[in-house]
């Protein structure tokens, strides 16, 4: 590994500012003029400029690093800050006009309209002098080319990545003048209100009773962790549980966001230490990691309603859960619909009666099906309460690509159950979207190639080779090799945010433009954590990913190439195993 080293610069102000450019507002005492300078390029004659309060006018001027009496008058008048149109930057105006950084590199009071370059940057010091740093430098590892970096509108770039600045250097969206001056005097404390009132745990139902059904497997597992929660908002048609609740107030609760693979946990300990009052569940939460033991779920879901005593398919038989009407036009594209060619395979295997049950109709895809198999038993569903416990009390399951299948045959004590990989099940095409139950004796596993779905209905030439390509390529897995994908899809998903002993008052001073969120009682910090985008590399552990570029160069490159998606994910998948800090 080498580096390219560069004199340093000179000191900073208490604030600095950047512009749309990607360039630092200094005084050039050549030119005798303020103007804006690329920090890879500041020489020792551009003194780079500050804000300074007037508190006896509410307004600010400009101050330099070093100031000599000879160039204050060269500095522009007083200006008066304005919340500006980017996140997290400012404008300044004086007699109705804003001030500009022109492309030429020059800084004028003279638009009449504020655009993307009447916007500056506030940047601390410590952050000014880090991207520089990380500008004036090209990285080369192992003899491969080096990684060059750069500045532009407010984003660092690495090859081909870029991370917005605005949202990651600790300076706040609200730019009102008590909030310069907070920023200018070095921060100021956040007082976090700590929750008082009874914890429970609310779910934002969503889709089919099977997702439903984990939602509430999730939603159970973080409230048995928590003395006297509850699970509310349950909606359980099925077991006639629908117990409507109105979701917690934004002030005292936080949501999880879109993720499919939550911190159990660590969401448990934040409501056991009053940091909210309630968890809301609001995605799809399908990941084994958090529902509570088998033998548990068995006892949370009895038989469904009026099916006490139905009865599954006997020990020579296999069922073949069907999943197709509405999927066959391609409702989501990871919800494939399993070929003849699959289930001939299974037969051959098995050596047990097929019986295909569920939804057969008048369709493609089910007549493609009874032509490949006419002496097995094609059964409709009837009612979905009677079908799930059909599949969930039968002695060998074959499952399609659905919750619903899955959720039957997880509840009950089938004696072999085969499982697709593939498709929504596949850990490569959904890496966050864990159902693949390892430990478990009864499971098999049939490892299928990555396709999508296709709508026969428009094209059944397509569809056919679809459905071939799956029939020709599916083979069995063996547990270590799943666990080896498992492995390997973990570095491709969004992952999941850890956020066991948060502290809001720490979030908050590294994320001062969340502040005006909690004041106004609009969220929560934790919230705030668990919803952000991950991209913007917000938690509360405070990664700082200027200093991480910085200090491993290796990391950006891997970045740069294309192997993880940014640097926090880098860090998380490799660097914390390798002992690199997240922050100085």
């Amino acid at each position: 590994m080498t580096l390219n080293q560069n004199r340093p610069g000179p000191p900073l102000p208490g604030i600095a500012l950047l512009t749309w450019f990607g360039t630092l507002i200094c005084l050039d005492t050549r030119a005798n003029r303020v103007v804006h300078q690329g920090l890879e390029n500041l020489a020792p004659w551009h003194l780079p400029v500050g804000l300074e309060p007037k508190p006896e006018s509410g307004g600010f001027g400009f101050v330099l690093a070093h100031q000599p009496e000879a160039l204050q008058n060269t500095l522009l008048a007083e200006l008066t800050p304005g919340e500006g149109a980017v996140e997290g930057c400012v404008q300044f105006f004086h007699d109705g006009l804003f001030l500009s950084a022109k492309p030429d590199g020059s800084l004028e009071l003279g638009a009449k309209v504020a655009r993307d370059w009447e916007q500056f940057l506030p940047l601390r010091p410590r952050d000014a002098q880090m991207l520089r740093e990380i500008l004036a430098r090209f990285w080369s590892v192992e003899g491969r080319p080096p990684v060059p970096a750069g500045l532009g509108e407010f984003r660092l770039k690495f090859g081909g990545h870029a991370a917005k600045l605005s949202a990651i250097l600790p300076f706040p969206p609200e730019t009102l003048v008590h909030r310069l001056s907070a920023a200018v005097a070095g921060g100021e404390a956040i007082s976090v209100p700590k929750g008082q009132g009874a914890k429970q745990v609310w779910i934002n139902h969503l889709g089919n009773i099977g997702n439903r059904a984990m939602q509430f497997l999730t939603a159970t597992s973080i409230a048995a962790r928590v003395p006297g929660a509850e699970v509310r908002n349950i909606h359980l048609d099925m077991w006639g549980r629908v117990e409507p609740a109105p979701r917690p107030p934004a002030w005292a609760s936080a949501g999880t966001g879109t993720r499919f693979h939550i911190d159990v946990e660590g969401l448990a300990d934040c409501l056991r230490r009053d940091v909210v009052d309630a968890v809301c569940v609001e995605g799809y939460a399908f990941h084994l990691d958090h529902f509570p033991p088998r033998e548990q779920c068995r006892a949370l879901f009895p038989p469904t309603l009026g099916q006490a005593d139905a009865r599954g398919f006997g020990r020579h038989e296999l069922v073949c859960s069907v999943r197709a009407a509405e999927i066959l036009r391609v409702v989501h594209p990871d919800y494939v619909p399993l070929p003849p060619g699959y289930y001939a395979r299974l037969q051959e295997e098995t050596g047990l009666d097929l019986v295909f049950f569920g939804q057969l109709g008048d369709d493609p895809y089910s007549t493609g099906l009874r032509a490949a198999f006419p002496k097995a038993r094609f059964i409709p569903g009837t009612d979905q309460n009677h079908d799930f416990e059909v599949l969930r009390r039968s002695a060998n399951i074959a499952l399609s690509i659905s919750t619903f299948a899955w959720l039957a045959a997880w509840l009950g004590e089938a004696e072999r159950i085969y499982m697709p990989v593939g498709g929504m099940f596949h850990p490569i095409q959904h890496p966050d979207f864990i159902l693949t139950p390892l430990d478990e004796p009864a499971y098999r596993f049939m490892l299928l190639p990555p396709v999508k779905a296709v709508n026969p209905y428009e094209n059944i030439t397509r569809f056919l080779l679809m459905q071939e390509t799956i029939a020709r390529h599916t083979r069995p897995a063996e547990v270590e090799e799943l666990r080896e994908i498992l492995l390997r899809s973990r570095k491709l998903g969004r992952g999941m945010v850890p956020v066991k002993g948060f502290d809001s008052t720490a979030y908050l001073a590294a994320n001062p433009d969340v502040a005006h969120e909690v004041r106004a009682l609009r969220q929560t910090a934790l919230n705030h954590c668990l919803t952000v985008d991950e991209r913007m590399q917000r938690l509360f552990r405070v990664f700082d990913p200027l200093f991480y570029a910085f200090t491993y160069p290796d990391a950006a490159e891997a970045v740069s190439l294309g192997h993880y998606p940014d640097l926090w994910t880098h860090f998380r998948v490799a660097g914390e195993a390798l002992g690199y800090a997240p922050s100085p």
